[in-house]
């Protein structure tokens, strides 16, 4: 079946994503004609689709949108760029899950920023789409068996789908949090230096460890009038200290946060040697294994914009609404007695952050510089450039 789309035509083409509990869902493809594995997760976002598609976090997982709609607004130019070279509307410089799912996608968008629909953005990034399948279903199969690997395959024009091998092969999806390192495929391979205003004299400086650092991470900082350092996923604390950085940042990113040896090393030493730190996300687990405490992977995870968490230094005046992307998440009963729980999440009681009693360290598992969601936490970089004084 063929429908106008302005001036060209839309070629529908089968598509289809199989679970490994067996279930397969057949619905009709957009992107690129392909087929990939990886942990099918959901994100219950209405909005701010190209800032979360291109989160590093999502490597290794396809993510199914919630909203019933996804595209309507297009997406933007990556030649838009902030006064640093960033670019405005994206949190890195590539589409990062291995796929998408939605209900429905926009083909005819508009948006006074747009150059391309969420269609082409896909085909350009050799990534699969599907649409048309009941993703509130899906929903509720991972809300109840949990995140799952599966299989995303687009067929060609006029190829057709041989469902059975399909399910068949899903059963032997490799887990990408084995079989890949997944925060090694989008950390920076060399340092890159950031500077604030282009006046590097006279400023703090931060190193970032990237382990999967959103671009509004750097921004936040660089607004402050912060030097950044952004250096590699695997960089020892005498690297670090080679730098003599005024603190250190350990940021979001994917897979298992036990497979970041290196970083679970270096945020010990930066605590123990007083270097004022903060973690993000992935960072916030990071330390807690620094400490000695543990992680666990959750059933399916946090992904929104919309999650509250609760301060529990005030709980009454300091509560806030906040973005989130992650799998994992810390066990409070292995804290060691001189790290304290920071904030937790009010529909679950997850830890949602860590801080030392007595060294300049804290981390959150949520999202201060938000992109998408709201940026209620963002003065928690005020709080860690605080500690740089």
């Amino acid at each position: 079946m063929k429908t106008k789309l302005c001036d060209r035509i839309v070629v529908r083409r089968e598509a289809a994503l199989a679970l490994k509990n067996g279930t397969v869902f057949k619905g009709t493809g957009f992107g690129a004609s392909t087929e990939v594995s990886g942990e099918i997760v959901f994100n219950t976002s209405s909005s701010g689709y190209t800032e979360a598609l291109s989160d590093p976090s999502y490597n290794g997982q396809i993510p199914a949108l919630g909203g019933p709609l996804v595209g309507n607004y297009g997406v933007p130019s990556y030649e838009a760029r902030d006064e640093w070279g960033l670019p405005m509307f994206f949190e890195s410089e590539s589409f990062k899950p291995d796929g998408l799912i939605v209900w429905e996608c926009c083909r005819q968008p508009y948006h006074y920023t747009m150059v391309k629909t969420l269609d082409q953005w896909l085909r350009e990034e050799n990534k699969p789409g599907i649409e048309g399948i009941d993703v509130r279903q899906l929903t509720k199969i991972l809300r109840n068996h949990g995140a799952m690997l599966g299989i995303l395959k687009v067929a060609k024009e006029g190829e057709h789908i041989d469902y059975d091998d399909l399910k068949k092969r899903c059963i032997e999806a490799p887990d990408p949090n084995v079989t890949r390192q997944l925060v090694k495929e989008v950390s920076v391979k060399e340092n890159k230096r950031y500077d604030a205003s282009g006046r590097p004299d006279g400023h703090k400086t931060v190193a970032l460890v990237d382990c999967g650092v959103k671009y509004n991470i750097i921004r936040c900082l660089l607004n402050r009038g912060v030097n950044v350092v952004r250096v590699p996923w695997d960089t020892t604390w005498e690297q670090v200290q080679d730098l003599k950085p005024d603190g250190i940042i350990f940021s979001p990113g994917p897979g298992d946060p036990k497979d970041c040896k290196t970083a679970i090393k270096t945020v010990r030493s930066c605590i123990d040697n007083g270097l004022p730190t903060m973690g993000i996300c992935l960072g916030n687990q990071i330390m807690a294994l620094g400490v000695g405490a543990d992680t666990y992977k959750m059933k399916f995870g946090h992904r929104a914009s919309n999650k509250p968490v609760i301060d529990l230094t005030d709980p009454v005046k300091h509560s806030f609404v906040t973005t989130q992307n992650h799998g994992f998440a810390i066990n409070q009963d292995t804290l060691p007695p001189d790290m304290e729980v920071y904030f937790i999440n009010a529909d679950d009681n997850t830890v949602e952050g860590i801080r030392h009693k007595t060294k300049p360290a804290f981390a959150v598992q949520f999202h201060p510089e938000a992109t998408p969601g709201p940026y209620d936490t963002e003065y928690l970089f005020d709080k860690f450039i605080a500690m740089l004084k």
